[in-house]
């Protein structure tokens, strides 16, 4: 089973409607995204549509109700929409939140939420923090609370998270004789579960670690919770990370490492947490990444890549891996190209006079957005659109035919004006204009109106058939250019 469409309205960062098509076969997904295009929100989109089948009153969970994530620009209620597919039998199934929450409260979604793992640079970055416990890092209540927490022990069906609940308070009185020996031999059941947890989790550690090829190696020692009768108080809740740098024991100052080590280690912790969920009997386990490369240079930044894509990791698993970094990007999708079960997706920011919007770019064209736009009359976000695919079209020609673009320190303060005059003053080599002055002066006129992002303001007041005629300009132009 894989997810083959995403659907997101009015949800964070997306002021509308915003559809990913994942086909059928449930690609992995690249995301490249400018800081505020809404990458991290598609992120927690799948993230908190996965959280909120929880029950209420199991646990306090404030990103289970979806009016805490509705965009801010807009009153009209949204959702998150996840269709599945599954292989065997052939069946798509469509499950959405918040509409009614019901429908994420179910078994698959329950089974798929305790397979998936997702990891951003926050996460990385509160291992990075934890503060030192005597002589050691103490990671006892990352790895109990949140990342041991579902695994499964296969002989009795049980969760860490259960067998560590089964030991809390309230507890019985000092005099209580058996309850407190049945306490402590719970105690024990709880020290057996981890200890187990433990054994699979630290191979796995080592193993991820070593293919950052760091001089590194680590141990999580875990000497077992006692009970304290006289306090009525849970002691050594304690799993040092013992760290080991050229074999000189750093445990006490591992903090003191580089940016890239600290996120190896991190990384390792997490990704082998990860591998140690259950399998659902869906087959569908997803791994979310977000920008969790941020203090990775780019030899450093390979080795992740590497264990993605190693078959003895996550080949099973539904990858979505967001990032700013442009140059990062375009070497996973080199890197993915071949495989033929990643799709790449762009987001850029982009606002009207009224609020910001993502400019989502995959397989359909800016101009078949806007389009679609126009047809729902949503002129202002067919307008966002359209500049978009006006903006694209002038590039890529000025890139192709290397004309002079004026110099600018900071590539991102380039207007359209800048790649439009060398088009419009252009000449062929046969002593021609690349354009005809009718084209030109439609293409003048609507840059002052429609394709200009200062007058979105207005764009409510313009009539719908010049809105019309400039995304006829604007494919005339298209066409005009490729015969240039």
């Amino acid at each position: 089973m894989k997810i083959t469409d995403i659907e997101i309205k009015n949800f964070r960062a997306f002021p509308k409607l915003y559809h990913i098509n994942l086909h059928n076969a449930g690609k992995n997904l690249l995301i490249y995204g400018e800081n505020g295009s809404g990458k991290s929100s598609l992120y927690l989109a799948l993230k908190y549509f996965l959280e909120s089948n929880v029950n209420e009153g199991e646990k306090e969970n404030k990103n289970s109700e979806f009016e805490n994530h509705q965009n801010i620009f807009t009153k009209d209620p949204g959702y998150v929409k996840l269709r599945f597919r599954s292989e065997q039998p052939r069946k798509q199934r469509t499950y959405e939140w918040p509409e009614s929450i019901k429908e994420t409260n179910n078994d698959l979604i329950v089974e798929i939420s305790k397979a998936s793992g997702f990891l951003d640079y926050k996460d990385l970055l509160g291992v990075h923090y934890l503060q030192p416990d005597g002589e050691s890092v103490n990671v006892f209540n990352l790895l109990v609370g949140t990342l041991l927490a579902d695994t499964i022990n296969p002989v009795t069906d049980r969760t860490l998270a259960e067998a560590w609940d089964d030991i809390q308070e309230p507890y019985p009185r000092r005099s209580a004789k058996h309850q407190i020996a049945s306490l402590k031999q719970r105690v024990e059941v709880f020290n057996d579960e981890l200890v187990n947890r433990l054994a699979d989790l630290r191979p796995k550690v080592r193993e991820i670690l070593g293919k950052f090829r760091y001089n590194v190696d680590l141990n999580l020692d875990f000497k077992g919770v006692t009970y304290d009768q006289k306090n009525k108080t849970l002691e050594n809740q304690q799993i040092l990370l013992n760290v080991k740098f050229f074999d000189k024991d750093i445990s006490e100052r591992y903090l003191l490492l580089n940016e890239a080590k600290l996120s190896a280690i991190a990384i390792a912790i997490y990704l082998s947490s990860i591998l140690l969920l259950p399998d659902p009997k869906s087959g569908l386990r997803i791994l979310a990444l977000d920008d969790i490369l941020i203090g990775l240079d780019m030899s450093n930044r390979l080795p992740v890549l590497d264990i993605l894509l190693d078959k003895e990791y996550f080949l099973n698993y539904q990858i979505f891996l967001t990032t700013y970094d442009k140059a990062w990007y375009e070497i996973v999708k080199q890197r993915t190209s071949h495989i033929g079960k990643w799709k790449s997706v762009e987001f850029y920011f982009s606002e009207t006079d009224e609020y910001e919007m993502p400019v989502y770019k995959e397989d359909a064209p800016y101009l078949k957005k806007a389009k679609e736009y126009f047809d729902a009359s949503d002129y202002k976000a067919c307008a966002v659109y359209l500049r978009t695919a006006f903006e694209a079209i002038i590039k890529r020609f000025c890139d192709k035919r290397n004309l002079r673009v004026r110099y600018c320190e900071n590539p991102k303060q380039l207007t359209s004006k800048d790649f439009w005059d060398p088009i419009k003053t252009g000449i062929r080599r046969n002593g021609t204009s690349f354009l005809q002055a009718t084209l030109i002066r439609e293409i003048e006129l609507y840059r002052s109106i429609i394709l200009n992002p200062l007058n979105h303001a207005a764009i409510a007041n313009i009539p719908r058939r010049e809105i019309e005629e400039a995304i006829n300009a604007v494919e005339e132009l298209e066409t005009a250019l490729a015969k240039a």
